[in-house]
C-alpha cells in the first residue's frame, strides 16, 4: 500500500479533496465576494468597515499565486527542497500573523451583517457557504501546513535519511501557527485604550483565578486572562458564552507596566501561586496573586516575569554606569566562552516560554507552559543503507506526494472571495 496511504497521494483523485483544504477559497465562482463589494458598493452603515473585513488576503492569495506555487512545483523534481522552501520563508509567512491578527475585527463585522447583506451577497453568488466560513479558510491552512510538514518528517525518519532541515521547517511551521493564535486571542481584547502593537511581543498568556490586594482591601478571586508582554501585564475577563455572546473575547481590567511590576514566586509557599505586584507613583502598592490548578504553568510565568525583570535591571545599571557595565558584561562574557557547555547540553536546554522573545534563539520549541502548544519530534533512526526497499518506496512515493500537493493548490483565479 506504501508509506504515503494516509492522503492517497497514489489515487489522482486526491488532488481536489486536498485543494479544498489548502486553497484560501473553497468556491469557484465567475465573480466573489470582493469584485461584487467593490462593484455594487455596501451599505452605508459599513463603509470603511469592508477593508477591515478581508484584511490581508489578497496580499497572502497573490504570495502563493505568483510565487510560493512555483516553488512548490519546483519540488517535483528535488523534493529535498521542500523544507528549506519554508525555513527560507519563515517572515514571508508571518502574513498569516497579521491576518489573524485581523480576523477579531473581521469576525464582529461580518457577524453584524450575515443575516442581511451578506446572505443577500451569497444567494446572489449562489455560494453554500456563509462568508465566515471563507474567511477561516487562511487559518485552516496555515495548520495543514504544519501537518504536511510533519508527515514528510516522518517518512523520512521511517526511511532512515537525513531530518535536520525538516525538524527546522516543522519547528517553524508550529511557530507560525502559535503566533497566529496569540494574535487572535489579542486580537479579541476589548477596552484596552494603548496600543497594543506597542507593548512589544506576546510572551504569555494563561487563565488564573486572580485575588486582588489594593492596601488592605482583599478582593474576592475572580477569573481572568492574563496576558504577558514585553512591556505591559495585561488582566482581563473572559466574555461568557452563555450570555449570548457568539463570539469569544475578552473585557480589559487593569494593568501593570514592566516599569513598576515586581514579582512574588510561591506565595505562601505554594508553587501553584505566585504574586504580580504594581508600584504606584504614590508609594503604594497593589497585589495581584494569580492561582493556577497546573504548577508547570505558574513556573513558566515566574521564570519568564524574572527574566524580564533582570533585563530591566541589568538596562538601568548600563544606563547609570556604562562603563562598569561593559567591564562585567566583558568579564561575564570571557568566562562563558571557557565554561560554554557542549552542545549536547545546550540541545536538551528547555525555554520558558515557546513565545520566547527570539525562536532562533532556543533550541527547541518544547515548554514547559502546558497551556501552549509543544513539538516532539520523533527520533531519527540511524541507517546509511539508502537501497533498501522502502527507501525505494519512499523516494517513489514522495515524488508522487509533492506532485499532487503542488496541482492541488494551484490558485483558481476566480474564487469565491477575489476578483477576477
Amino acid at each position: 500500500a506504501g508509506i504515503f496511504t494516509r492522503f492517497n497521494i497514489v489515487d489522482p483523485s486526491c488532488g481536489p479533496q486536498l485543494a479544498c483544504m489548502l486553497l484560501i477559497c473553497c468556491d469557484s465562482q465567475n465573480s466573489g465576494y470582493m469584485a461584487t463589494m467593490n462593484a455594487k458598493g455596501v451599505p452605508e452603515d459599513m463603509k470603511g468597515k469592508d477593508k477591515i473585513i478581508f484584511g490581508n488576503i489578497h496580499q497572502i492569495y497573490e504570495w502563493h499565486r505568483d510565487y510560493f506555487l512555483g516553488e512548490l512545483e519546483k519540488c517535483v523534481a528535488e523534493p529535498e527542497r521542500l523544507a528549506q522552501l519554508f525555513i527560507k520563508h519563515e517572515r514571508r509567512l508571518h502574513m498569516y500573523v497579521v491576518y489573524c491578527q485581523n480576523k477579531p475585527k473581521s469576525e464582529h463585522i461580518v457577524s453584524e451583517y450575515i443575516e442581511t447583506y451578506f446572505e443577500e451577497l451569497k444567494q446572489q453568488l449562489g455560494h453554500r457557504l456563509q462568508l465566515n466560513d471563507l474567511l477561516i479558510k487562511p487559518v485552516q491552512r496555515i495548520m495543514k501546513y504544519q501537518l504536511l510538514l510533519k508527515d514528510f518528517l516522518k517518512y523520512y525518519t521511517k526511511a532512515g535519511m537525513d531530518t535536520e532541515e525538516l525538524e527546522k521547517a516543522v519547528e517553524v511551521m508550529c511557530f507560525v501557527p502559535k503566533r497566529c493564535n496569540d494574535m487572535m486571542n489579542v486580537g479579541r481584547l476589548q477596552g484596552f485604550e494603548g496600543k497594543i502593537t506597542a507593548q512589544g511581543k506576546l510572551l504569555q498568556q494563561d487563565t488564573f483565578s486572580v485575588t486582588e490586594q489594593d492596601s488592605s482591601i482583599l478582593s474576592r478571586a475572580k477569573e481572568r486572562r492574563v496576558f504577558l508582554f514585553e512591556q505591559l501585564v495585561i488582566f482581563s475577563e473572559p466574555i461568557d458564552r452563555k450570555k449570548g455572546f457568539s463570539i469569544p473575547g475578552y473585557i480589559f481590567k487593569n494593568s501593570i507596566k514592566i516599569s513598576c511590576l515586581g514579582l512574588e514566586a510561591c506565595v505562601d509557599g505554594d508553587p501553584n501561586r505566585f504574586a504580580l505586584t504594581s508600584r504606584g507613583a504614590d508609594g503604594s502598592t497593589v497585589r495581584f496573586v494569580l492561582h493556577s490548578s497546573l504548577q508547570d504553568i505558574c513556573k513558566a510565568w515566574v521564570s519568564d516575569v524574572s527574566q524580564i525583570l533582570e533585563t530591566q535591571r541589568n538596562f538601568l545599571n548600563a544606563l547609570q554606569s556604562p562603563i562598569e557595565y561593559q567591564r562585567r558584561e566583558s568579564k561575564s562574557n570571557s568566562l562563558g566562552r571557557s565554561m560554554k557547555p557542549p552542545l549536547a547540553a545546550v540541545a536538551g536546554l528547555r525555554p520558558h516560554s515557546s513565545a520566547s522573545i527570539d525562536r532562533h534563539k532556543l533550541p527547541s520549541l518544547r515548554t514547559c507552559n502546558t497551556s501552549l502548544p509543544s513539538l516532539y519530534l520523533p527520533s531519527k533512526v540511524p541507517t546509511d543503507d539508502h537501497s533498501q526497499p522502502e527507501v525505494r518506496e519512499f523516494n517513489q512515493g514522495l515524488l508522487i506526494f509533492v506532485h499532487s500537493f503542488t496541482l492541488s493548490i494551484r490558485p483558481r483565479l476566480n474564487s469565491s472571495l477575489l476578483p477576477k
